[in-house]
This record gives structure tokens, sequence and C-alpha cells, in this order.
């Protein structure tokens, strides 16, 4: 029975919908014989809505493990379970309390939780605010060592990697692992990213070129090697491990090491998916990008002017080509496909890849999806053979793939269709293929030029980022050495556990790959808790640790081994699938890692560490020996394309020879390679990558998808669980807590257990305790705890800061304690319901005096209420009679008030009709008064107006005769005038002024004779005169111009007058024109009624004058 388990105890029962469902035991009972035996716990659940149901569980069966856990208490708070950020905290730590934990966390926002040396980071598929901005990166990234935020995140652990190549200049490798669709691609993205920033001082303004390059590496790689799958939309279809290489720092100069370079290493390229998808999957993106950016009209972009490349898809979408449409999926994702395109070749010019090897390297994509378009058929002379279809759309994909490929259809085709062998003695035999090998060859073609395309990137991408002295690819220094090797810090990114209702050869190598993973794994938590045990200074047995180094052996181990068993009968003659999974029945037969399927044929299964596995055997062969015929290679080697025949130069030299170098001499010398099989390759590649990750530091990710809708909010937690398991999270629980499962601090465990301690012992606890000892403390009470319940020896260790408690000893303590909790809940049960008793009679003592009082209280209200009666009915009968009296009273004074109302009323109606006949006749005379008086107002207006007219006419020709008088004695004037100018000329004759107006007087001129008249007089001569005019002349003459200027004066004197006079004239005239007298008099004079009719009148009047 689970230790602790006990009536009242809270506990995790199996649940089919959510795996595990909190409960809470009642009682037990025991399983029948028939159903395997052993006891049984009844325990309450929560059921739907508020329903409480009671399941029965079995506690111990003879076969498998219990199947209830204790709950934590620690985690009963929502909060506090949102708060655990390391799951090793946990007292009990077992899968229930890791989901329920998880789940906890991931409602509340927190993807990222620790589990020891392994993070989890589960997808949120949504954004969440701040977790990856730059400040939280420099948070991490521009901490001092040993002060980063201790909030778990995945920039935790890239800070951890760059500390290490920081401090120790130590190797370190970050192992990211996870199904597809859980966040793999996108984690690697940000530890990369944090790398490449740390150096950088955590801006990307001060990012260098190559650090650039390094993360312009990733979209390239996602192109050529991710796809859509039914789980995710960007799954990557390769295993990749990047080493980041860190440059050290000038000598004595403490900068911090800057990522200088990168190396790449690729694992198991999906290369089947470039033939043939599951249905809701698409092949890989380059394929659909470099359609959509054809149909955009980006062919001219294409490096190539003579239309090779892009050019000869323009026009066409997935659904034309075979390879894509066997998939529903042909339509593009959230990816916008056409900058996608742009981004990729941006990046690839930026690696180097420009020019010619561009466009043989666009032109080698292509061709791979006119291959699948090509057809073949047998000649109607022999069914034994095959020709490609040369009609139709088939036959243009021939010629368009030929023309891609540089090599000639014939050619082509007779590879497809035909195979050659050199026999001794008898030459060449070329031998017909069928249909079907021929469309084998043909889609063989299609992912072996696909594979070798991919593996030219990444060549160049590693060529143009890889620094000097990078590991596997070390340049030598001028002495001949190798270039010391730089720093790094490795990224896996490989793919999760896999089983699916057919499982292949992929799967069993994608399995065997996470079984050597987790083989590490196990080894490092393993030295975790052995430097735990060692630092808290406690014994402990190897032995209670799980391996899985026999399901490795299973696999992997020569000559025994299921993967080296079918290289074996890859190179075996007639070998089948079906001879090779009989020899594994017999080579493996009676282990229980191993078991054949005896109801389907052909068919084994493999007990991983995360659970059994079925394999299909059929097409394991196949798989294995991924053969390209000899025919195919030299066609393809014989391209005039350059970069065709250059990749398939590589592929003779990897599959074909192999070339040796003599140490000594130097010498090369060129041999037969061995036979090339998928497994052994995949072996050996595995093998360097545990080599290399061995020499270096470990931090796990491990990456878990919510549920498999891949929708935000949402948290299965079968789908988690199943994760949690195959990932080899709960086996490395299950690992690190095989030797002591429960850890308390010392203060922790003495608070838990000391409710069960002996009493011989308590005195000094709490002694101990009010000092602060708990070191102390904790060997005190567990050593009486030891003695007390005769716990086995090696059952609980004191450390240095913890406890450590084996399964023996939590079931025998927490058995006592929950015995011990179980007496004091019955102790306060029974104070509780003397409690309640005591209170209860207090309550009634308190209702009977109650009801006492109520009782006399009620008689004395009754007496009260007679009382109250007859003083109401004597106060009834005054206030009636009171009433009475005053009715009378209101009525008397109401007639009294009416008749003085009708009295005044009557005198004053009097008194108003006698007015009102006045009034009548006072109307009357008014009305004939204002009558007669606006009659002779009218008659006196008429008059005056008639007055008026009559003047003005008077006045307006007096002024005539004014105006005409004076302008005759101006002109009598003017005359006279005239009359003196001439006397005065005459006088002055002699001395003539040189300009004289018609206005001014003239010097009296002397009689002359007419000669001198003639002509003008000169100065001398006026003079001479002037000389000799006399003394009375000049006198006269004076006087003459004296009366001349007096006169001009009073002439003007008199003018100003008479222009004043003529503008008061104007100015009355212009008072007595029509519209100035009928203003004037209609406002001032007429005035009321009358001044209508006096207007009219007036209009009447001037019409007669004139």
């Amino acid at each position: 029975m689970p230790a602790g388990v006990e009536v009242g105890a809270k506990v995790w029962v199996p649940c089919h919908n959510e795996v595990w469902r909190p409960g809470e035991v009642v009682g037990f009972g025991e399983v029948p014989k028939g159903a395997g035996g052993g006891l049984s716990a009844v325990v309450e659940v929560q059921g739907e809505g508020d329903k409480v149901e009671k399941v029965e569980v079995a506690l111990q069966v003879s076969k498998g493990p219990a199947k209830v856990h204790l709950r934590n208490q620690d985690l009963e708070e929502r909060l506090i379970a949102a708060a655990f950020g390391d799951l090793n905290q946990l007292p009990l730590l077992h899968e229930p309390a890791v989901l329920h934990t998880l789940q906890v966390r991931f409602e509340e926002r927190h993807v990222y939780t620790l589990s020891g040396p392994v993070l989890l980071a589960v997808n949120p598929f949504r954004e969440v605010p701040g977790l990856y901005s730059h400040e939280q990166l420099a948070a991490y990234a521009l901490a001092p060592e040993g002060e980063e935020p201790q909030t778990p995140h995945v920039f935790g652990v890239g800070c951890a990697a760059y500390q290490g190549i920081r401090t120790r200049a130590a190797h370190q490798t970050v192992l990211v692992s996870g199904e597809s669709g859980a966040g793999k691609t996108e984690t690697t993205k940000f530890v990369m990213r944090f790398l490449a920033l740390a150096g950088a001082g955590g801006t990307e303004a001060s990012m260098s070129a190559v650090e650039r390059q390094v993360l312009g590496s990733i979209p390239v790689l996602e192109a050529l090697g991710n796809a859509k799958t039914l789980r995710n939309d960007n799954s990557s279809r390769f295993g990749k491990y990047i080493e980041l290489q860190f440059g050290r720092g000038p000598a004595g100069q403490p900068a911090a090491p800057r990522l200088v370079g990168a190396r790449t290493h690729t694992y198991l390229l999906e290369k089947v998916r470039v033939t043939g998808q599951q249905q809701g999957e698409r092949s890989f993106h380059i394929f659909y990008q470099a359609l959509a950016a054809a149909e955009a009209g980006q062919s001219r972009e294409d490096p190539s002017e003579s239309g090779v490349g892009l050019g000869s898809v323009k026009g066409l979408r997935p659904a034309d080509f075979a390879y894509l449409r066997r998939s529903a999926a042909c339509a593009g994702g959230d990816h916008e496909d056409a900058q996608a395109f742009r981004e990729t070749v941006a990046a690839l010019r930026s690696f180097g890849v420009d020019g010619a090897e561009l466009s043989g390297l666009l032109s080698a994509i292509m061709a791979v999806l006119h291959l699948g378009n090509v057809d073949f058929a047998a000649p109607k002379n022999n069914s034994e053979g095959s020709e490609p279809v040369r009609t139709g759309r088939a036959g243009s994909s021939l010629e368009c793939a030929c023309e891609l490929l540089q090599v000639e259809p014939s050619a082509l085709g007779g590879a497809w269709c035909h195979k050659t062998m050199r026999a001794p003695g008898e030459g060449v035999i070329s031998t017909p293929l069928t249909v079907a090998k021929a469309v084998e060859g043909r889609d063989a073609l299609a992912r072996h030029l696909y594979g070798a395309i991919f593996t030219f990137v990444v060549e160049r991408i590693n060529a143009a980022v890889a620094a000097d002295g990078a590991p596997g690819g070390a340049r030598p220094g001028a002495s001949g050495q190798s270039a010391p090797q730089l720093p790094f810090v490795g990224v896996l990114d490989i793919f999760g556990f896999e089983f699916f209702d057919r499982n292949s050869l992929e799967q069993l190598l994608i399995n065997y790959t996470n079984e050597l993973l987790q083989q590490y794994f196990n080894e490092v938590i393993f030295e975790l808790e052995a430097e735990l045990y060692g630092r808290e200074g406690i014994k402990w047995n190897p032995l209670d640790f799980p391996d899985n180094r026999t399901i490795v052996e299973l696999i992997g181990k020569v000559p025994g081994g299921v993967l080296p068993m079918l290289d074996e009968e890859c190179m075996t003659v007639g070998g089948s699938a079906d001879r090779w999974c009989s020899k594994l029945q017999r080579a493996h037969d009676g282990q229980k890692e191993f078991a054949a399927v005896k109801h389907r044929q052909g068919n084994f299964v493999v007990r991983h560490f995360a659970g059994p596995v079925e394999y299909t055997s059929q097409g394991f062969p196949e798989k294995n020996r991924d053969q390209l015929g000899a025919d195919l290679v030299g066609c393809m080697k014989g391209s005039r394309s350059e970069f065709v025949c250059q990749r398939f130069l590589e592929h003779d030299r990897i599959f074909g020879t192999q070339e040796t170098v003599n140490a000594q001499s130097g010498n090369r010398r060129m041999s037969r390679a061995r036979v090339y099989t998928v497994s052994s390759e995949f072996r050996g590649q595995l093998q360097n990558l545990m080599e290399r990750i061995r020499a270096t530091e470990p931090h796990f990710v491990r990456c878990i998808k919510p549920n498999p809708q891949s929708v935000p909010g949402k948290f299965d937690r079968r789908s988690v669980v199943q994760q949690l398991q195959y990932q080899g999270v709960l086996q490395a629980i299950e690992v690190s807590r095989a030797g002591f499962p429960m850890r308390l601090s010392h203060r922790k465990g003495v608070r838990d257990f000391r409710c069960i301690a002996p009493a011989e012992c308590r005195l000094e606890l709490e002694a101990q305790i009010a000092r602060g000892k708990f070191g102390v403390a904790a060997q005190v009470l567990f050593g009486a705890l030891a003695g007390a319940f005769d716990l086995p020896g090696g059952a609980w260790a004191i450390g240095a800061t913890l406890v450590f408690l084996k399964r023996d000893a939590i079931e025998v303590l927490s058995g006592a304690l929950t015995s011990c909790c179980r007496s004091a809940a019955i102790l306060l049960q029974a104070h509780w319901h003397r409690h309640v008793a005591r209170q209860r009679f207090l309550v009634a003592i308190r209702a009977a005096v109650r009801l006492q009082a109520f009782g006399r209280g009620l008689e004395a209200r009754r007496l009260a209420v007679v009382l109250r009666r007859a003083r109401a009915a004597l106060r009834l009968q005054s206030a009636e009679r009171a009433r009475g009296a005053r009715r009378l009273r209101r009525r008397r004074l109401r007639a009294v008030s009416v008749l003085q109302v009708w009295l005044r009323v009557r005198k004053l109606r009097r008194r108003f009709l006698r007015l009102r006949a006045c009034a009548a006749r006072v109307q009357r005379w008014w009305r004939l008064t204002a009558a007669r008086l606006r009659a002779r107002r009218r008659r006196h207006t008429v008059v005056r107006l008639q007055c008026a007219w009559r003047g003005h006419r008077g006045r307006r020709q007096a002024t005539e005769c004014r105006a005409a008088a004076v302008r005759l004695s101006m002109v009598v004037r003017r005359l006279v005038r005239l009359r003196r100018e001439r006397v005065c000329r005459q006088l002055l004759a002699p001395v003539e002024p040189p300009a004289a107006s018609d206005g001014d007087y003239s010097w009296p001129q002397p009689e002359r004779a007419p000669a001198e008249v003639s002509a003008a007089p000169s100065d001398g001569h006026l003079q001479q005169r002037v000389e000799a005019a006399s003394t009375g002349d000049i006198i006269a003459a004076i006087a003459a111009v004296k009366l001349r200027l007096a006169a001009q004066q009073k002439e003007v004197a008199a003018l100003r007058q008479k222009n004043e006079l003529l503008q008061l004239q104007a100015d009355e005239l212009h008072q007595w024109t029509l519209a100035g007298m009928s203003r004037r008099l209609l406002a001032g004079v007429l005035g009321g009624p009358c001044a209508e009719g006096a207007g009219t009148m007036l209009l009447a009047g001037e019409c007669v004058d004139d």
C-alpha cells in the first residue's frame, strides 16, 4: 500500500478524461482475486457539477505499480502552486503533482517551469506580453554571474550556457526536444538570439556582421528543411546541431566573448516528403515559395537571364505538380510565400550563393517538381519494360526537367528504364526495368537530388559563417597543426519520440535517437544526484537508479542489434523484411524489451523508455538501402550544369569509393567504400553527435504542446502526460527520486513530523528548535522516530541542509503522522462537540428566561390595552361633542358671511352700472370731438401744404430773377473794368508789364508811334520811358493801380457773399423739393392719421402747378 494512504488522506486517483483527479480516502476494500487481488481504497471525488462520486481504486496489485498518489499540501492553494518554478521543490514529486503544477502555471501564463536541470516549456500559442522583450533579454544578458533572475526562462538556459563559455571556456550544449508543434524551432531561435546578443551588450544595433549572418541562416534552413504537418505549420523535418562558436578577447582584456561563427550539422532529412505527404500536410516550404514568387512575376529577379529557374514554372500552381497535389493542403499556410522566397534568395546571396550557383540551385529545385510529372508506360512489344511518356503534360515535364538538369532526355529515360551491368567476358548487359521500377528510380532521383541540394546549402552556410578552429572543420595553421578549437555552445534541435498507427524505419531511427539522449540524460541526472548526496554527506546505493542501457543495446549493439541485423539483411542477396523479422524473433526471444506480434506477421514491438511501439517490418530493407542506380548517377555526372554535376560527383565519392591518406607519406589511395545504408550512416552520425555532446556541459529544454489543436488557452491533460512520458521527464523524476524520493529541508522536516516525536525527546527537541538549530533538531527527531517505529537501516538520512527519506520510511512515518492527525482530529471534534452542546444549553436557558419575560409582558400589555381603550372612549365622546358644537358654529358663520357677501356685491353692481353708463356717454363725446379735430387738422394741413408749394414756386422764380440780375451786374462790372484797364494802358503805355492777365491792372502807357508799338520794348527802353514820364503821370498810374486793387478785393468779397447766399438758397431749395417737403411735413407737422391724406393732396397740388 502506498505510504500515508489512510482514511481522510488527500490523494490523486486515475481518471479516463483528466488522467488524474483529486479525492479523499473514506474507506478501504479488497480487490477480487479474479481482477488481480490486493487492497483497494474507496475515494470520494468530485463528479460532474456538484455531484460527489465514490470510486474504488486498487492500492496494490500483483502486477504493476500502485494507482494512488498522495497530494502535496503545498499545492492546495492555486497561487502557491503557481509559484513553484522548480518541481524539485515539491516534497512529493510524481506524475499527478507535475501535471497539476504545469496546468496551474500554464493557466497563470507561466510557460516555463524547471524540473531539476530540465526546463519545461509549454507552448502558449499566443503572444505573452513582455516574455521575450528586449528588457527581459537584457536582464539575463547583462546580469553578473550568479545574479541572473531566478524566474524560469529560456533566456536563463542561454545565460547559463554563456556563463560557462565566459567563466570556464567550457563547451556547452542546449538540447531542445519535443513533438511537432511544441515550439522546438522557436525555442532554438530564442536561444540563438540570446547568445548572439549576449556578447553584443544585449542590443541588436551592436551586433556584428557574423552574428547577423548566423541568425540569418535560420530562415534558409527553414525554407529547405521545414514543412507544414498536421500538428505544426512550420515543422522541422530534419535534426540539426548548431555549434555557435565564441571568440576569446585579447589577452589581458576582460571583454566578454562574442559570437564569431557557427557550424551546422544536420541529421536524417525527411527526403521521402519530397515524393509524397499525408493528407493535410505539405512538402518543403521552398517549393511553394518559388511557385508563389513565379506567379507574382518575380522571375525577372532570378539570377539567370535565360529564363531558367523560376521561368520554367511561371503560371503553374502546386496542384499542377504530382509531388505537391498528393495532399489536399496545396495552398499556403500562415506564411507569405512570395515574400519568404525573396528573403530566402537574399539570405543565400549573403552566404555567397550567387550567379551560376544560385541559378543552378533554383533550377535543380524546379527540376525536382517536374520529375514528379514524368510518367512511364510499357512498350507495346514488351510488357516487362518501360519507357517515358513523351506526350501531353508528362512529355513537357520531361523536357523541362532535362533542360533544367542540362541532360539529354534520351539519356535520362534510358537510365530510368534500363539497368546496365558488366559481366566478365560478356561486356555491358542492358536489362529493361518495369514501370514500377522506373517510377522508383524517378522518385529516388528526386529524393537524392533534393538531399544533395540541402547538403550543399548547409555546407555553404558553414563555409560562410564558420570560424577558424571550428570543430569538425578546423583548418590547419602554417605549421601543419590544427588551429585551436574555439569554445562553442551547441544547440540541438532534434525530433521527439514518435509513434503512429504504422511505424517504419524513420520512427525507429528517431526513437533510437531519443533512447540515446535519454540514456545520456539519465547519466546527467545520476551525476547530479551523486553530487547532491556527496554535498549533503549521505550514503547511497547506485543500484537504486534505473537505466535504459538494455533498450539501447537491443536497437544498436553490433552484431545482434535490430539495426545492425537490418544492415546485414540489406547486404544479403535476396534479403527481405520477413527474413529479417524472423531473425529478430530468434535472436531476441525472451527479452522483455522485445516482442513479436503473433496475429500480425512481420510486426514486432520494442518497449522503449516512453512506452511500447509496434513497428511494421515491410519496407524496412528498401528504405535502409535507399539506392540510386549507377545509371542515374552516371547520367547526372554527365550533366552540362556544373552545379548538378558537382553534386553527383560528391555523391559518387561517398557511396562509390572512399579516399584514404597515409599520415606519414601523405600519399592518397582510393578504395571501394563500404556498402551504404541509411541506418549505418545515421548511427555513425549519432555516435559523433553523442561524443560531442558528452564533451560538453548539457542544458536540457523539453518543449510541450498543451493541446493537439494548437489553440491558445487550452490544456489537454492526457496529451501533456503522454509528452512528459515520451520525452523522459517522468523517467527523469523517477531517476532523481529513486534513492530518496522525499527531500525536506531541516526546518520543514522538523515542522511536519514533530507532532509524532516520542515524549522522551520532546524537551530536547523543543530546546533545539528554540535555539534555531534545526539540523540538530532533525537528528534528534528522526533518530527518536527510527527507534520508536523500528525503521529499517538506511531508510532515512540527515544531510547538511536536507532530510532524505526512502519509501519505507515515508510509508511508516506518513502512517504514524496520519494516525496522530486522526487522533488530534478526534480530540478536536470531542472538544468541539462539548462546546456546541454547552452553547446549546446556554441558548436554551436564555430562551426560557426570555419566554417568561415575554408572558409577563403579554399580561401587562393586555391590561394596558383595556385601560387605553376606556381612556380612548372618553376621549372619543368629548371629541364628538366638541365636533358637533364646532360644526354648528361653522354653519352659522358661513350663513352670515354669505349674506354679507350678497349685500356687498349688490351695492358694487349698482355702482358699476352707473359708471358704465357714464363711460359710454364720455366715449361718444370724445369720439365726436376727435373726429372734428381730425377734420379740422386735415384742412389746415392741406392749406399749409398748398401755401408751402406756392411759396416754393415764387421763391424759385425770384431766385432765377435775382440770378439774372447778378449776371447782368457782373457783365456791367466786367465792361467797366475793361474800360478802366484800357484807360490805364493808355496812361501807362510807355511802361508795359512783362505779362498781364485779363484780371490785372496794367501800367499806363504813353502814346507811341506805330513803329514803336510793333517792336517789343527792352528793359532799358522801359526804364527810359519811366524816367521820361512826369510825376503826375506816375502818381495817376499808382492811384489807378490802387483803385484797381481795391476794386478787386471788393469784388472778391462780393463773390464770396454771393457764393454763401447761393449755397443757402440751394439748401433752401433742396428743402422745398417734393421729397424734402414731404419728409419734413409728414414727420414734423402732420403726424397722426391725416398724414397719408395730406401727402396725397400735396402730390395732387404739385401736379396741378406743373
